[in-house]
């Protein structure tokens, strides 16, 4: 070996040596060779990774690492740097495994729950411990990755609320959410116009869809108009985000309300919208093209056009016409055309009755539209523009089938200062508003009130008028009685048609009711003018109306002091005084009436009438089949036959009070025949029977029939008609009657007595057969106008009766003549006819018919020259050669014409016809007759 070769040796062995103390340094000073490619959530090595907190839980990325195959450590480190510092510092999240040297190691999940929103290097080292670890160079020791992002997961958006009427579902509230909600621990809270309907509004199905495209559905009971919000709670997603998006600061979404649906069903129809109304155009799935546009058939469409979807999670899209013009317009749904959409005008209008009024007046108006049943809001606002709100206001309320609404605000019980106001009226389902003129309000002056009667004075039981006059104000306050008097009530009044008056009315014969109850006070007061009103407790608690001391029994007759205030609080002091006095009631008369057969009265104006006329007239005797009427007066019914409110008061008549023998109405037969139990009129049971009440004259009328009238056999012989009278008994025309009207002291079944003792009256009538006839008969008259047929009738004056004419025999020509009349009040008739076209010598009959009589047929009547003399005849005859026959015929007639009281028209007609075969006259054969002679004597 030379020496190059030998030193060339020692440096060889001596760099073995250095590399392999070199080698060891370098290992044990590098852990990163053996801990590489960091992969991620299971991604490829080096990929970049995002993920996003939860809400709620926990949130990890898990990690995997290669181990190198030489073994540098116990375990193997991956950590997320905060600190960016290549060190695993204490507090930075991660995950260790034992190190595999030569394969790839799960680390596990690295938990970065609260690591905030960024991007992070994750690292990884394999070590002995965590210590070592901490300490190891990051230059040369560390695996590093630039590939972790951590972000905060965003929770779901509410994109609409839609309150509409679905084709599948029928009445829903529609929420659109971004993804799919877990609802398990949602609310919903309904609110409209800010109150709380959420019991009224939401079924009780409640959810009845939740879709995972997001889209909600809730039943509703109906569909609710105005400003309609939803407060939603407790709505995550899927992964337990709460919402976060689409809601205002108070967590509420706005509803759109539509209270129109277009859908695919109306492809041949036009739907009717008022401006402003929303209109839902659907098909019932979500997601669907929708495409509006102006019919170009009319004229002067605007040309409008509009597509667009319903979106991801919802199945409606709102088409609202509030800036559209009243035209319209052709839908298209999914591609498929669905009808057109005719927008109106609702013509809505607010008009206010007076723009002045005090503060104790009220403010009345009427809210009116094109469109009935339209759900409205009337609000009061203020001149700062500001709106009023008490209990009673804003006034919710529906238009009438006319499309209108009247309303009524109280000034002092809405507490309005003085000042100017307007009213504002709005459709909830189309939102169109308007305003009225403006109103001022200004103070009152002091009202002033009095009696217009001193002394006001009336029998107990009736209905007494109480005239109260009313200055400056609408409301009196009338108080009746006093403690020492035993009597005391307060009723307030409300002057309704402002012309300083009410007339109140105090119903006596209701004196032992007592309290402030509604029933109470409107069965013991009211007003005679509609317009006025008796304001209750119920329905104003300031009202001092109430029966504060009763009666046990009917009040007494005596002076009762009556006082008036301005207002409706009767502590107040009183302003003016009167006195009531209360007479003693009873009956004063009873009198009879006829009426004819064919006549009728149905109120008191009817009475009157016939009495001006002549057809209602008083007697003792009725023509069977005419109408009686019996006229009682009395004072003290009035109260409880509540005659005052009502002329027709049959049934009242006939009720509990007759039943109780409060008063009783007799009718009995005074002459039965022997063996027979007489007869009595059944006036209550029978339907032919009418009561009417003059209550102004304490005056009542019974009308019934006089043959049609039912009647029993009083078997019992007490006069009345009860339970033992079984047997019926027809009226005749020969039967006369005993009319009694009692009003009783002692009454039956606790009723309450109107008089302290027994008062009555009496008449009587009779039956009678009805006939007419003539004045004479025969009847002559003389070939001349104004010739007059008069009679007699026992019907009722007033009646019709018909006089007929024939002519009769050989009379030629043949005429017919007809007059109308009608009885007189003395019973009389006559009737004229014109027979100046008539022969001396004609013959006819006369026919009398109408009414409650027989008719008269027949009689017999002559065409005389004159009706002053005598009728006689003389006949002579000579044989000789020529025989003559003279006939002188005189009648006489006494014709006697009364003056009736009442004229009445006379309807005469007449006909004339010429017989068919000829005939002779009277001249004509004595021609014929001495010819006949002259013959004979020359034959022989």
């Amino acid at each position: 070996m030379t020496r190059n070769k030998q030193i060339r040796a020692v440096l060889l062995a001596a760099l073995m040596v250095f590399s392999v103390f070199a080698g060891t340094v370098a290992l044990s000073g590098s852990a990163a060779a053996d801990a590489s490619d960091i992969s991620l959530n299971g991604t490829t090595a080096g990929t970049a990774v995002t993920v996003e907190k939860s809400a709620s839980g926990s949130t990890t990325v898990s990690a995997s690492v290669t181990d190198g195959a030489t073994d540098d450590g116990a375990n193997v480190y991956v950590w997320v740097d905060i600190n960016n510092n290549g060190v695993l510092n204490t507090g930075e999240p991660n995950a260790s495994a034992t190190s595999s040297d030569g394969s790839t190691v799960d680390v596990g999940d690295i938990d970065v729950s609260d690591v905030s929103d960024g991007t992070y290097d994750v690292n990884a080292i394999e070590a002995d411990s965590l210590a070592a670890a901490n300490s190891a160079d990051p230059s040369s020791d560390t695996e590093i990755d630039n590939g972790l992002t951590v972000q905060t997961a965003e929770g779901p958006e509410i994109f609409s609320a839609t309150h509409f009427t679905s084709t599948d579902n029928g009445d829903v509230l529609e929420l659109s959410f971004s993804e799919e909600v877990d609802l398990s621990g949602a609310t919903f809270t309904v609110y409209q116009d800010e109150t709380d309907v959420t019991s009224t509004v939401v079924d009780s199905a409640g959810v009845i869809e939740n879709n995972a495209n997001g889209q909600v559905l809730i039943q509703t009971t109906d569909i609710y108009t105005g400003d309609i919000e939803v407060k939603i709670e407790g709505v995550t997603d899927t992964s337990g985000n709460a919402l976060d998006e689409g809601l205002d600061s108070d967590g509420n979404i706005t509803v759109d309300v539509a209270t129109v649906t277009v859908d695919t069903s109306n492809a041949d129809s036009t739907t009717n919208a008022y401006q402003g109304e929303n209109v839902v155009l659907t098909n019932g799935d979500v997601d669907t093209n929708i495409q509006i546009e102006s019919d170009e058939s009319q004229d002067g469409d605007e040309g409008f056009f509009r597509a667009g979807s319903t979106g991801s999670s919802s199945e409606v899209f709102v088409f609202n016409t509030t800036t559209r013009q009243t035209e319209r317009y052709n839908v298209s749904i999914a591609g498929t055309a669905a009808g057109k959409v005719q927008v109106r005008d609702l013509g809505l209008d607010v008009t206010v009755d007076d723009l002045n009024v005090t503060d104790e007046e009220v403010i009345e108006g009427t809210v009116s539209a094109n469109a009935g049943g339209r759900d409205i809001e009337v609000r009061v606002i203020d001149e700062d523009d500001d709106e009023v709100e008490t209990d009673n206001l804003p006034i919710s309320a529906t238009t009438n089938g006319q499309g209108e609404y009247d309303f009524e605000i109280d000034v002092q019980e809405e507490d309005l200062d003085g000042g100017d106001y307007t009213l504002e009226v709005v459709d909830q389902a189309s939102g169109v508003t308007v305003v009225s003129d403006t109103v001022t309000v200004r103070e009152a002056e002091e009202g002033q009130t009095n009696f217009a009667e001193n002394v006001v004075t009336d029998q107990r039981g009736d209905v007494v008028a109480i005239p109260v006059t009313l200055d400056s104000t609408d409301f009196a306050t009338v108080t009746i009685g006093t403690a020492d008097q035993g009597y005391t009530a307060n009723v307030t009044v409300e002057d309704g048609n402002d012309d300083g008056e009410v007339i109140v009315l105090f119903d006596t014969s209701k004196s032992t009711l007592s309290g402030d109850s509604s029933t109470t006070v409107n069965q013991v007061f009211d007003v005679d003018d509609s317009d006025d009103d008796v304001v209750t407790v119920t329905e104003d608690s300031a009202s001092s109306s109430g029966v504060t001391q009763a009666t046990s029994d009917l009040i007494d007759a005596g002076d009762y002091d009556l006082e008036v205030t301005a207002g409706k609080d009767s502590s107040a002091n009183a302003e003016n005084v009167a006195t009531l006095v209360l007479e003693e009631g009873g009956v004063e008369s009873v009198n009879v009436w006829t009426l004819p057969q064919s006549e009728s009265v149905g109120d008191i104006d009817d009475v009157t009438e016939a009495i001006e006329d002549g057809n209602l007239t008083q007697t003792d005797s009725v023509a069977f089949g005419d109408k009686v009427v019996l006229q009682i007066t009395a004072g003290g019914l009035e109260g409880t036959l509540d005659a005052q409110g009502d002329e027709t008061i049959t049934q009242k008549f006939f009720n509990g009070s007759y039943e109780d023998q409060v008063y009783v109405l007799t009718v009995n037969q005074t002459a039965p025949g022997p063996n027979r139990d007489p007869k009595i009129l059944n006036l209550s049971g029978d339907s032919t029977t009418s009561v009417l009440a003059d209550s102004d004259n304490d005056t009542y009328f019974v009308v019934f029939d006089s043959e049609d009238v039912t009647a029993v056999r009083d078997e019992n012989d007490n006069g009345i008609v009860d339970d033992e009278d079984t047997t019926s008994a027809a009226p005749e025309d020969d039967d006369a009657w005993d009319v009694n009207f009692t009003m009783k002291e002692d009454t039956l079944n606790d009723a309450v007595a109107l008089v302290d003792d027994d008062s009555s009256a009496q008449t009587a009538y009779e039956n009678v057969e009805g006939e007419h006839d003539t004045d004479a008969d025969p009847i002559n008259v003389t070939n001349a106008e104004d010739q007059v047929i008069s009679g007699t009738s026992t019907t009722a004056p007033g009646t019709e009766i018909t006089v007929r004419i024939r002519s009769a025999g050989d009379t030629q020509p043949r005429f017919l003549k007809t007059a109308t009349v009608f009885v007189s009040e003395n019973g009389t008739w006559d009737a004229s006819f014109d027979f100046s076209e008539q022969n001396l010598g004609d013959t006819f009959t006369v026919d009398v018919e109408g009414g409650a009589a027989d008719d008269v047929e027949d009689i017999d009547g002559n065409v005389v020259e004159s009706v002053g003399e005598e009728e006689t005849t003389t006949e002579e005859t000579t044989e000789e050669t020529t025989t003559e026959e003279t006939t002188e015929e005189t009648t006489t007639e006494a014709t006697t014409t009364e003056e009736e009281t009442t004229t009445e028209a006379q309807t005469t007609e007449e006909t004339a016809t010429e017989s068919q075969t000829p005939g002779f006259g009277v001249i004509v054969a004595l021609v014929a007759l001495v010819a006949a002679a002259l013959l004979a004597i020359r034959r022989d």
